[in-house]
């Protein structure tokens, strides 16, 4: 049952007074990405600590108003893409990065790593106002130390640590030993600084299914109690195992059902079924990437549709490599 259906069924018992977001547009976990369309003259390194000063006030203003579970504390997780453990104040996500700043710079540089790092605050700020609406709006009437809702907060944390990854070696990759100089590779910039609009198609799918799952629990709940009873629900056991491992395990069957649900769109975008050829994608690729680059169409919609081929493109990739297609 999804969510959008039945959360009107937990409804709030009481509106959140404190909440300082517009629900006008619904709960849509979807991120609408304010993309970096700057000139030349912005991408100096006072610019990037100023945006990095500025998202880091935004998250804080979030927060302000926001209460964890009490089990949630904050915590330090490694950053493997660079070796780097880093400190983290508030779940699902929310650091400073001093430590990525420090073990960027000492490999590339000091402005290197404030582009980084004010990529990273940038996918940070968007993500945490995008949870906390979600989640306020869907389990404002619940007790948020029930086991459900952490599973809500620790699944987010795992998707948008491997985002954070993930950005940061798309950025190396991009970087790639070049000396970055702002009037030279004021694009590139561009492209580094929203490397996170790139993450936040899986994030919020992960988002969505992780709220499914906890509605449907809580709905299980309702209707057969608090049992430990395995009996009715699969869902009602994953949520409510206890040990490190139910965790992982919960955590990649819920990858698996995004995936799942991302190659099906992805296949459905080219308008091929998953029988298709890799060389029959290519083609479709090929032809609608000449569609819509923006060097090719000065549509300012396009630039938006090459990102969602680019997206798409990848969970095709990733499905031929996963299951050894060629």
């Amino acid at each position: 049952m999804g969510w959008k259906r039945e959360y009107k069924k937990m409804k709030k018992e009481s509106e959140r007074k404190s909440s300082i977001f517009d629900y006008s547009d619904g709960i849509s976990s979807n991120i609408v990405w304010n993309r970096s369309m700057n000139s030349a003259n912005h991408w100096v390194i006072d610019n990037l600590l100023s945006e990095i000063s500025h998202f880091n006030k935004e998250i804080k203003e979030i927060l302000s108003i926001q209460v964890l579970p009490d089990e949630l504390e904050d915590y330090s997780w490694k950053i493997d893409s660079i070796s780097t453990v880093e400190n983290f104040y508030s779940y699902p996500m929310a650091s400073y990065f001093k430590e990525t700043y420090n073990g960027i710079s000492n490999k590339l540089g000091n402005y290197e790593a404030a582009l980084i790092v004010a990529s990273l605050s940038k996918f940070a700020y968007y993500t945490t106002e995008k949870f906390w609406k979600v989640f306020n709006y869907t389990f404002a009437n619940k007790n948020i130390n029930e086991k459900p809702l952490i599973r809500v907060f620790e699944v987010m944390q795992r998707t948008s640590i491997d985002s954070i990854n993930g950005i940061i070696e798309k950025a190396l990759l991009l970087i790639d030993k070049k000396q970055l100089d702002p009037y030279k590779h004021h694009l590139l910039l561009e492209e580094i600084m929203d490397l996170g609009d790139d993450f936040t198609y899986h994030w919020s799918r992960m988002l969505d299914q992780v709220v499914d799952l906890t509605v449907e629990t809580f709905m299980f709940q309702s209707e057969y109690g608090q049992s430990d009873s395995t009996s009715y629900s699969s869902t009602y056991s994953d949520f409510f195992g206890n040990s490190d491992d139910d965790f992982d395990d919960f955590f990649e069957k819920t990858k698996t059902l995004v995936f799942n649900d991302e190659v099906n769109d992805a296949f459905n975008y080219f308008g091929i079924s998953k029988m298709a050829k890799p060389e029959e994608f290519k083609k479709i690729y090929r032809k609608m990437a000449k569609q819509f680059h923006p060097d090719l169409n000065p549509d300012p919609s396009a630039a938006q549709e090459m990102k969602k081929i680019n997206i798409f493109k990848e969970i095709v990739e990733q499905y031929y490599d996963k299951y050894d297609i060629v």
